[in-house]
């Protein structure tokens, strides 16, 4: 995959990602540079959704899904997310899209159970008791 996905005034850029396995058929994509960030592609031509594992633990990060004109629409995130985390904790998390397009990714907000139970097939290294503590944040602040 090249420069996050993109192809750049009509020519391929060298590749930023490389695919390790799936997860349930979806293709999970370290960077070939180990010294970048965790950034899932901007676009994606090749797979209609990715996964990003965590460098440190490889457990799951991040999940995207595309449309057909290769942008992204929906994503899934378990790390550290501003406003919802609570003691720099990894907390479940969406960003929906207004419109397809890196540019128009919208705040996040946190998963529902039902959400939880939709996306856990790709939750790769995460335990059980690390979805059930994050249930446990999800009800207490839905009480609030």
């Amino acid at each position: 995959m090249g420069g996050r996905g993109a192809y750049t005034e009509g020519k391929q850029q060298s590749y930023v990602y490389e695919t390790v396995g799936k997860v349930d058929g979806v293709k999970v994509l370290v960077p070939i540079n180990t010294t970048l960030s965790h950034s899932m592609p901007a676009e994606a031509h090749s797979s209609s959704s990715y996964i990003i594992l965590d460098k440190k633990h490889g457990e799951f990060r991040q999940y995207r899904e595309f449309n057909d004109n290769h942008l992204p629409t929906f994503e899934v995130g378990y790390h550290f997310e501003s406003g919802l985390s609570e003691n720099g904790k990894n907390v479940f998390h969406i960003h929906e899209f207004s419109k397809p397009g890196i540019d128009n990714r919208q705040k996040s907000r946190l998963m529902t159970p039902e959400e939880i139970s939709k996306y856990k097939k790709y939750f790769k290294g995460v335990t059980q008791q690390q979805i059930d503590d994050y249930l446990s944040l999800y009800y207490r602040r839905r009480k609030n």
